[in-house]
């Protein structure tokens, strides 16, 4: 990706992104899910600042994706939600890098400041995507017994492509080397996923994830 921006601030702020944002070409998507331009900065600026974290947003994007074959998503909505999935951690550029990569327990603070970064997300593009595809990325992070955040929002008013990234985002985290933990087999992280089915995670998702695991060991 080219570099179209200055980066000597390393955790813009949410209105900062959000102006350079407007400047961006107007919608012209079919399914009127972004303004493309407008994702290739996003994009741009996550490379540059995270490329493991860049990298982890295509993989979500992709597994999002099959999982929502599974599960029985529209063409439209599979679209917009690949989308969110790109954009899930975009929030995580007004975090300090500092408190992202930080291998000791985190502050109070420190903690408040990586929960919100869906809601920090949302400010940022609501004005540059589609309505379902901001409100993805709002609740991305919410669980179905309302025990998630920002909001704590319970299971029915979490929307289904929100329910399949929480879980493809989580699983593609567990199979992921950390600073602080080596990576999961893909058994283990079915295993936790699976625990945490009708409590943490859809159960439908749930399911849809096993049969995309499934198929690819069958290949």
């Amino acid at each position: 990706m080219t570099n179209e921006l200055d980066h000597g601030d390393f955790h813009p702020s949410v209105e900062s992104i959000r102006t350079r944002l407007a400047a961006t070409a107007p919608w012209d998507n079919p399914e009127g899910a972004t303004r493309p331009s407008a994702v290739s900065v996003l994009l741009n600026m996550m490379e540059q600042r995270d490329r493991q974290a860049a990298e982890h947003a295509f993989r979500v994007a992709e597994l999002s994706t099959r999982v929502a074959v599974e599960v029985g998503m529209n063409p439209v909505g599979i679209a917009r939600l690949r989308l969110a999935a790109l954009l899930h951690d975009v929030g995580k550029l007004s975090v300090p890098e500092e408190v992202l990569l930080k291998k000791e327990p985190l502050s109070e603070e420190e903690w408040t400041r990586i929960k919100f970064h869906p809601e920090y997300g949302f400010q940022m593009i609501a004005s540059s995507v589609h309505p379902e595809v901001a409100e993805a990325v709002l609740k991305h992070c919410e669980r179905i017994d309302g025990s998630g955040y920002p909001n704590a929002v319970p299971g029915d008013e979490i929307p289904l492509n929100s329910k399949v990234l929480l879980v493809a985002d989580v699983f593609d985290a567990m199979v992921s080397p950390k600073p602080y933990r080596p990576a999961m087999s893909v058994q283990e992280a079915m295993e936790q996923i699976r625990a945490g089915a009708g409590t943490t995670f859809s159960q439908q998702v749930v399911d849809g994830l096993r049969q995309v695991i499934g198929r690819r060991k069958a290949a």
